[in-house]
């Protein structure tokens, strides 16, 4: 009995539509997890191990949910929050993540779009904690990389356990004050740094004036120490040979005493012109 036509196209559909249900193919870029009416099986291709390819399921009775092997970003936009000195802040921030257990993955979230809302509530609790610890001059400028590793820890913590994923890098993109108390907040930094800046200033100063203090000290202490050696080595030539140091010692009298146009009215005995009025003095 031959079959017609018909009947063997049908017969190939159906097995086509079988064939392909069976068959699924996991990019290098995916993992996947194969569930049997609704209940988890196995995962394919999950971080850390090296799974793609073609693979085979019960068709119509397991199916493959697949979800993103690389890293994925959620970003936070404009949400306001409260630093320790009761500042608002309006903060930008994003965060890079992994799936690292789809099973749990799939169990808290079942595809990425809720997981990612839910890490995002995750994350604005966690900069609460972080940045309600911090002044708002530590969110904006100061303790930023602090903060955002902080962050990153505390969101590890639950995010690992509640949605099985590794938070990678947390980052404050902007961090600024609202419109209508930011000039008042930017004044009160500015006199703060001023204030800063004149104790470091009166600082230097008083370091300064030890220092030259010091010095001014220490070359009157080398001063008495020549003048004293000076006057050892002219004591000690003038032990060696007296004669010629009364002599040197009155050629610089005259040297210092005697300018051009001087008068000078002395005795012609005087002893003061003695090497004048003999050879030999």
């Amino acid at each position: 009995m031959r079959l017609g036509l018909p009947i063997i196209a049908i017969i190939v559909f159906a097995a086509l539509i079988v064939v392909m249900n069976a068959l699924f193919i996991v990019r290098q870029d995916q993992q996947a997890i194969v569930l049997r009416f609704g209940e988890y099986t196995r995962v394919i291709n999950s971080p850390g191990r090296n799974e793609p390819g073609l693979y085979f399921k019960l068709p119509f009775v397991e199916s493959v949910i697949k979800y993103d092997r690389r890293n994925l970003g959620t970003a936070i936009e404009g949400e306001a929050f409260v630093a320790s000195d009761q500042e608002r802040l309006i903060v930008d921030a994003i965060v890079r993540w992994q799936i690292m257990d789809a099973r749990l993955f799939y169990q808290s979230a079942n595809s990425e779009a809720v997981g990612a809302a839910r890490l995002r509530t995750f994350t604005e609790a966690a900069m609460r904690r972080a940045l309600g610890s911090a002044t708002s001059n530590d969110i904006i400028s100061g303790r930023r990389a602090q903060l955002m590793q902080a962050v990153e820890v505390d969101l590890n913590a639950s995010a690992a356990t509640e949605l099985g994923v590794r938070v990678i890098d947390v980052r404050i993109r902007q961090a600024d004050l609202p419109n209508e108390t930011r000039e008042g907040v930017y004044a009160r930094m500015r006199s703060e740094r001023e204030q800063v800046a004149g104790r470091i200033r009166a600082e230097g100063e008083r370091d300064a004036a030890i220092i030259r203090a010091t010095a001014n000290q220490e070359a009157q202490r080398l001063m008495g120490e020549g003048d004293a050696e000076r006057s050892r080595i002219f004591a000690t030539a003038y032990n060696r040979d007296p004669e010629f140091a009364a002599f040197y010692r009155s050629m610089r009298a005259y040297d210092t005493s005697l300018d051009a146009g001087t008068p000078i009215v002395v005795p012609p005995d005087s002893d003061f012109f003695r090497y004048m009025q003999r050879r030999r003095g």
